[in-house]
């Protein structure tokens, strides 16, 4: 149960920070460079998102049995 906790965390961070990245890039009129660096981390924050769940649902099934 904690390795999917951790992958969680991680994409909790990762989408925190790509949603900063994409409001500075916003508001500071730098979208060329702060936009795709915003993208990648939310991206890759769903990615890690998916490896929790995926983590949780095995722990969980190899606990029934």
């Amino acid at each position: 149960m904690k390795e999917g906790k951790r992958w969680r965390t991680a994409a909790i961070f990762y989408s925190i920070g790509g949603i900063i990245f994409i409001i500075v890039g916003a508001i500071g009129g730098r979208i060329g460079v702060f936009l795709p660096i915003g993208i990648a981390l939310v991206i890759l924050s769903m990615a890690f998102w998916q490896r929790s769940k995926k983590l949780t649902y095995n722990e969980q099934e190899d606990s029934s049995e």
